[in-house]
């Protein structure tokens, strides 16, 4: 059991491994897998968790969510899980291989991030594992220590990291030439032609076209159209083919402004999406260099007004 002693404190790494497993894996016998261990072991260990603190460090319903002091010990030992591949890379173990784990938006993933991967010359020599959710929800993440870095459209900052403002994410709303011809009247308000025209959402947490409906146009209406398509190029497909109108990231629809193949129903109107990457402080210089490239291919690719 790997113990670190000081006059006060003594923090049991293997309990807190077996905590992070279960919060990673949401179970207790795939936690027991991941760890080498029987299911046994993980419960016993996160109950002398509980008794050397007098209180709980876990939820014990689905999904499993960490208690304050759960999230604390979690985000802690992430932190040593840094340090000790930084020390590894010092004394260039050949045979380790680290791991950055990030959470990011599917409309994030496959625009400007696409960037990163491509000059991602590290690569070859990390594991990445991508979580993807929807940018409200990512530095949630963070917060449990299932990531070492998240981008997401808040600048609170979280204990232990860091915060850096990328740029602005610019959505625009659009739908084909048709498609704006047929529901989109000059004879009848606003308000009319949305109320009417179908939209188009990634899941029941997308909440970017009713936000931008009520922001410029004031309208709170539960009753409009939704198709549910949790595809990025989905989103282009439905409003390419007239199916709906849709808020697109404007990086991941140049071709089709230019070609006439959608049109902007709103041009004086983007949903300007501020960016923000957030990182843990403690760094290796794996983590270094990859969080820097992302910063700088972000404030390259994203507006910056």
């Amino acid at each position: 059991m790997f113990l670190i002693e000081s006059s006060s404190t003594v923090l049991d790494y293997s309990s807190i491994a077996a905590l992070s497993a279960v919060i990673e894996t949401q179970g207790f016998q795939s936690a027991a897998d991941k760890l080498f261990i029987t299911q046994s072991a993980v419960s016993q260990r996160i109950k002398s968790l509980e008794n050397y603190y007098g209180e709980p460090v876990l939820i014990r319903s689905l999904p499993y969510q960490p208690t304050k002091l759960g999230l604390m010990l979690i985000g802690h030992y992430k932190r040593v899980t840094i340090l000790e591949d930084s020390l590894q890379e010092t004394i260039s173990l050949q045979n380790h291989v680290p791991t950055i784990s990030i959470a990011i938006s599917r409309d994030s993933l496959e625009t400007w991030f696409v960037d990163v991967i491509k000059k991602l010359k590290i690569l070859p020599f990390i594991q990445l594992e991508i979580i993807a959710d929807d940018q409200e929800l990512t530095l949630e993440y963070l917060q449990k220590g299932l990531v070492s870095a998240c981008a997401s459209t808040t600048e609170k900052q979280i204990s232990g990291c860091e915060c850096m403002f990328m740029g602005y994410f610019n959505y625009v709303f659009v739908s084909s030439p048709d498609f704006k011809k047929k529901y989109f009247s000059k004879n009848k308000s606003n308000e009319d032609n949305l109320i009417n025209a179908p939209g188009v959402i990634f899941d029941n947490n997308d909440k970017l076209h009713n936000d931008y409906l009520k922001h410029y146009f004031n309208i709170n209406n539960s009753n409009i159209k939704y198709h549910t398509v949790p595809s990025v190029k989905g989103f282009r497909l439905f409003a390419e083919n007239g199916y709906a109108c849709a808020l697109i990231p404007e990086l991941d629809i140049l071709s089709e402004l230019a070609q006439k193949k959608l049109v902007k129903i709103f041009p004086d109107k983007p949903w300007k999406m501020p960016m923000y990457w957030h990182h843990w402080s403690i760094e290796n210089i794996i983590h270094h260099k990859f969080n820097e490239l992302v910063c700088r291919i972000g404030r390259k690719l994203l507006h910056q007004k």
